[in-house]
């Protein structure tokens, strides 16, 4: 009796251990895969007069270093909440910045009069941004590529680690 019931353990335990095998890389690493998965951003605007921007112009229009495109079009920039890390990850992706950083940019900006920061919206919802950029026609929004609607015009992506 006692052989039997070792033998008996001795044979579920590799049933046992061939279900773990089974069942942990969905659950255990794959939902790790997804946390650490890449968010990939979009500048975009409802205007399909604005050009493509590259990384370099699109940095020097969120440090407020140019307000024009194409030398004559004057663009307004919204930012997501300060709270948003969206609003993180992008200034993390485009700038290398963080959110609190930027704001000690803009703050020191704003006192010598060189610049004032992007309007806030105060979620980063996506129908918040499209009802901003349908008030202004020379807008321009970030957010993350998935949300951004069809119609827009997207002036140039933004990868971690580009």
């Amino acid at each position: 009796m006692v052989n039997g019931l070792r033998y008996k353990y001795f044979l579920s335990f590799p049933i046992l251990s061939l279900c773990l095998a089974l069942i942990l890389p969905v659950t255990a690493f794959g939902s790790e895969k997804d946390n650490n998965k890449e968010v990939e951003f979009a500048v975009f605007s409802f205007n399909e007069a604005l050009p493509s921007l590259s990384k370099s112009k699109a940095r020097m229009l969120y440090k407020g270093k140019t307000k024009k495109l194409n030398g004559s079009v004057k663009i307004v920039l919204v930012d997501l909440p300060e709270h948003s890390i969206h609003r993180e990850e992008f200034y993390n992706m485009l700038l290398g910045k963080s959110v609190t950083q930027m704001n000690g940019y803009w703050a020191s900006q704003s006192f010598s009069g060189k610049g004032k920061p992007p309007e806030e919206l105060s979620s980063d919802d996506i129908k918040e941004i499209i009802e901003w950029l349908n008030k202004n026609p020379n807008g321009i929004a970030y957010a993350p590529i998935s949300a951004v609607p069809e119609n827009a015009n997207i002036l140039i992506t933004v990868l971690q680690g580009e």
